[in-house]
C-alpha cells in the first residue's frame, strides 16, 4: 500500500483523522504507537495474533528462548 493523505479535524476537544474506506479498522478501538516522525495505528486483534505467533517460536532457536 502506498502512502495517502487523510483529513485531520476537531471532534469535541480531541483531534481525529478521517480514514478512507480502504484503510478502515474492524471494531472501535485501535492501538497507537509513537514512531519517529509520527504515530502507527494497529488493530488490537492483529497485535494479539502477532503475540501468539511469537510465543509459538519460543524454544525453536537460540534467538527465541522458551519463555517457561
Amino acid at each position: 500500500m502506498s502512502a495517502i493523505t487523510a483529513r485531520v479535524f476537531k471532534s469535541g476537544s480531541s483531534q481525529a483523522v478521517r480514514l478512507p474506506k480502504g484503510y478502515r479498522f474492524k471494531g472501535k478501538v485501535v492501538r497507537l504507537t509513537p514512531m519517529p516522525g509520527g504515530v502507527r495505528l494497529t488493530a488490537p486483534v492483529e497485535l494479539a495474533r502477532r503475540r501468539r505467533a511469537l510465543r509459538k517460536l519460543g524454544g525453536t532457536c537460540p534467538d527465541f528462548p522458551d519463555p517457561t
